[in-house]
């Protein structure tokens, strides 16, 4: 096969990719020894054991791991592919050894799903591409014994060659020995003969494929209109049938159990349930044994009461997968560790990666992930919780700001979190001057420093540079001017109306009506009256149907942008048609642009018994290692200089493959999409000039930090403004009644 044909392979089988070993699974542990949640401790029964995990890389060096799919006699089997072709690779559990199972694949074909049917033997399909085309030539279903000889094939290639861009991610088999294709986008029921039977196309990404213990065939998918669905699959309907359950199903990696219906893990826990349940079982969370949940692939219970996973990563070059057996120990045989608490109201996937990965080298520390409520609860409520254990005094040792029920500013007024300047002034492996001064700013309060985000993005407001110039910063006359110069007809900003305005504007300008030294306000001045009438000046619904059109003609002057790479400068290059400028919203006299945590960023408590643990945590998300060999799920620029600058320099890096003669062409570094008034973009980003990355640096260096405002303060601004916006009262009096009502505010809770 072609080097780009099994490139093309390999990416469609990486975005197809979603559950292994769904058929008959070992015995399931019994309820006695399920392990019971010890709040603030480690996972441990009634009789004091705790699972131990032991992590074992899977895949040879350069290639990566796919399917994947656990056997009953404790072999995993898995594929894996290169740039060469594909394998099937056999590994026992216990000792790690591997063998290669004797697949013969002939030119340009590839291995591309493989699943456990109910027999215990091996479901596989082998695909062929002709070069350079999705079309799929050949499509073959085998079946195969625990030692790779074929049992049985089945040719269907004349059922699907004409079917575009099909290919196969999952085959499962029901007791009459019908298959059930996924192909990702669409269900196909195929019969014994090779005949469809049935086709259910959801209308959505099925990321979820499993067979039940009755045998029964689920998938689960995200549904735009309905959240996350866990539905039937049934033979001759074209459509999911709803699952008779009263649990509700949340997103995550789902699987058919053995003793129980489903076994699946959501929220970062792993729980069992039948589906005539009222709630599911909970087993585990992952991240007490340095799992990712969001990297999980496939999990069994064993019949000897160990627990094995099989996970995936695909932020790292060579999918980082590996197999984490769990081993049921005494609690007395295991080396205890200092447990620090990280507090939080959603356990984010950052924040799991970087937790695991924390535990996994620290010799001294735990951290435990602590949430506060559940996904039935509102914001407040989850807030009511958290302000109990303030004032209990069993506040966490890690306080998650990025997902917290109260803001920075009033968790520094409660005296609840610790200045963490003296720490890095006394490490002697860090210095302060290593990192970007700007994005350290951000968390700075009145010369304290309360956190440090890892990685992060710049809010700003683009524009055509040939339109609004190219200065720095803006204030709300300039946008007027801007607006009185435009043609008739011509919108400033869309998808924004009146309250979303108001609530930006008053969110970055906080400084300039709060003193909070003093605790006095001041809404009576001329800047909070230029703000009402600037939000006036919105819809008063938003509506967002701006075509890319619109913005390279002018009649839309703004778009409201979110950056956290190079490439998305030059995405809105490519939106504008043009020159950009990244301004941000209009102010008074100081920069527009605001920063936005993009990884783990976290607050030290200041009544912890731990805090140099605490610290090591903090130091290791902005460690070296870290910020130039782990990048952001999200996505975002490192605070360390010297890992932005290494990012900036392969940002320039153009990156070329060579087609069938040798000639070197220089091929996209990745592709940007999406829909803008209800047409679709794309756009291959290819390597970027050193006018590109110095617009970028300069945006970052010229940010001004994290917008901020007391949430309770923003809602009676909103509340005031309604009038103004409405026409019953006049800007001056919504600044005397804003005025009293946010001093009053202040005086109460200082």
């Amino acid at each position: 096969m072609k080097k780009k044909s099994i490139l093309r392979v390999i990416m469609a089988l990486a975005a197809a990719f979603v559950l292994g070993g769904c058929g008959k699974q070992p015995e399931q542990a019994g309820p006695d020894t399920a392990p019971v949640k010890d709040e603030g401790t480690e996972d441990a029964d009634a009789d004091g054991y705790v699972y131990v995990p032991e992590y074992h890389p899977l895949g040879s060096a350069g290639n990566t791991v796919g399917k994947m799919a656990l056997g009953n006699d404790r072999n995993l089997f898995y594929l894996e592919y290169s740039g060469d072709g594909t394998k099937l690779i056999s590994m026992d559990i216990d000792s790690q050894q591997t063998t290669e199972l004797p697949v013969a694949l002939e030119e340009n074909q590839y291995l591309s799903s493989l699943n456990m049917n109910m027999d215990g033997n091996l479901t596989v399909s082998l695909m062929r591409y002709a070069p350079e085309s999705s079309q799929a030539e050949e499509v073959l279903i085998k079946t195969l014994d625990t030692s790779g000889s074929e049992l049985a094939s089945l040719d269907v290639s004349e059922t699907f060659s004409q079917t575009p861009d099909f290919y196969i991610s999952d085959i499962l088999t029901d007791a009459e020995g019908n298959y059930y294709i996924n192909s990702g986008q669409a269900i196909y029921i195929v019969k014994p003969d090779g005949s469809i039977y049935s086709q259910i196309s959801p209308g959505a990404y099925i990321n979820g494929f499993f067979q039940m213990k009755n045998g029964k065939i689920g998938a689960a998918y995200y549904d735009d209109a309905l959240g996350f669905l866990v539905n039937e699959v049934v033979p001759g309907q074209t459509d999911l049938k709803k699952l008779d359950s009263s649990i509700s199903f949340e997103y995550g990696t789902y699987q058919g159990g053995t003793d129980t219906d489903l076994l699946y893990t959501a929220n970062g826990v792993l729980q069992s349930c039948n589906l005539e349940d009222e709630q599911p079982a909970e087993i585990l969370r992952w991240t007490d044994y340095d799992v990712n949940s969001t990297n999980l692939v496939s999990v069994v219970l064993l019949p000897d009461q160990r627990i094995a996973a099989l996970t995936a990563d695909y932020m790292t070059p060579d999918g980082g997968s590996e197999l984490v057996v769990l081993t049921r120990k005494p609690k007395s045989e295991v080396e205890e560790k200092i447990i620090l608490t990280y507090g939080t109201y959603f356990s984010s996937i950052f924040a799991e990666r970087d937790i695991s990965a924390f535990n996994r080298q620290s010799q001294k520390y735990r951290i435990m992930i602590k949430e506060y409520g559940d996904a039935t609860m509102d914001y407040s409520e989850k807030a009511d919780l958290f302000s109990k254990d303030l004032e209990s005094g069993q506040f966490p040792d890690i306080i998650d700001l990025f997902y917290c029920p109260m803001s920075l500013e009033t968790l520094i007024s409660l005296g609840a979190i610790e200045d963490l300047n003296p720490y890095l002034e006394g490490d002697e492996t860090m210095s302060r001057d290593d990192y970007v001064e700007s994005a350290m700013k951000a968390y700075e309060r009145d010369g304290k420093l309360y956190a440090i985000m890892p990685w992060y993005g710049v809010e700003a407001l683009v524009g055509k540079a040939s339109v609004i110039g190219d200065g720095k910063t803006w204030t709300v006359e300039d946008v007027m001017s801007l607006m009185a110069s435009a043609e008739n007809g011509a919108r400033l900003l869309p998808g924004s109306d009146k309250s979303s305005i108001l609530r930006t504007m008053c969110t970055m300008s906080q400084d300039l009506f709060i003193d909070e030294a003093t605790g006095k306000c001041d809404f009576t001045g001329e800047e909070f009256k230029k703000i009402l009438e600037f939000a006036n000046g919105f819809p008063d619904e938003a509506s967002d149907d701006t075509t890319l059109d619109d913005l390279r003609s002018g009649r839309t002057l703004l778009y409201d942008g979110y950056l956290t790479s190079v490439s998305q400068y030059q995405m809105y290059e490519y939106m504008f048609g043009g020159p950009v400028n990244l301004i941000g919203y209009p102010t008074f006299g100081e920069s527009g642009l605001t920063f936005r945590s993009n990884g783990t960023t976290v607050a030290m408590c200041s009544d912890s018994e731990h805090k140099e643990g605490v610290w090591e945590f903090i130091r290791f998300n902005v460690s070296r290692e870290r910020q130039q060999n782990v990048g952001s799920p999200n996505g975002g620029f490192p605070i360390l200089k010297s890992a932005l600058e290494e990012q900036f320099k392969n940002d320039m890096t153009p990156e070329y493959i060579k087609d069938e003669n040798g000639k070197e062409t220089e091929r996209s570094k990745m592709t940007w999409g999406g829909t803008m008034g209800g047409e679709p973009y794309s756009m291959d980003v290819y390597a970027a000039t050193p006018e590109d990355v110095e617009r970028v640096r300069e945006m970052i260096d010229s940010t001004k930090g994290e917008a901020h405002m007391d949430k309770e303060i923003l809602n009676i601004i909103l509340e005031e403004a309604s009038g103004f916006f409405s026409g019953q009262k006049s800007a001056q009096d919504v600044a005397s009644v804003v005025q009293n009502r946010v001093q009053l505010y202040i005086n109460e809770t200082q």
